[in-house]
């Protein structure tokens, strides 16, 4: 069985929290316009917190499991409603999202850097 690849899934995880952090009107540009935003970063947020709870679990302190926590669990709750582009730019929800993810970076030790485009990942169609 093959170990788990620490240096990417952190980064990973790192960009979804910094993705998740930024600005309302910041997210959408990250995508492609054919991209669902709300759906992809809950899910992508949701992938690399797994990954790197189920793999690194034993390193984390117990306030960034706290953060990862909360943050998915924000998710489970949010009404249908809220993914959607006037949700994540005007709901409550998305703006508790945004505060959340900047603790759990502070709690990482990571900098809320402007995360990368990943225009190269999706395909249309």
């Amino acid at each position: 069985m093959s170990e788990a690849n620490r240096p990417w899934i952190s980064e990973r995880l790192k960009h979804c929290l910094q993705l998740l952090a930024c600005p309302a009107e910041v997210q959408p540009a990250k995508f492609p316009p054919f991209v669902h935003t709300p759906d992809e970063m809950a899910e992508d947020f949701d992938n690399f917190r797994l990954a790197f709870v189920d793999n690194f679990r034993a390193e984390m302190t117990t306030e960034q499991l706290r953060y990862l926590d909360l943050i998915n669990k924000s998710f489970e709750q949010m009404e249908k409603d809220c993914f959607s582009t006037d949700g994540v730019i005007n709901s409550e929800e998305w703006r508790r999202i945004r505060q959340l993810a900047s603790d759990a970076l502070r709690a990482f030790g990571w900098q809320p850097d402007d995360p990368p485009k990943r225009d190269h990942e999706f395909v249309s169609g």
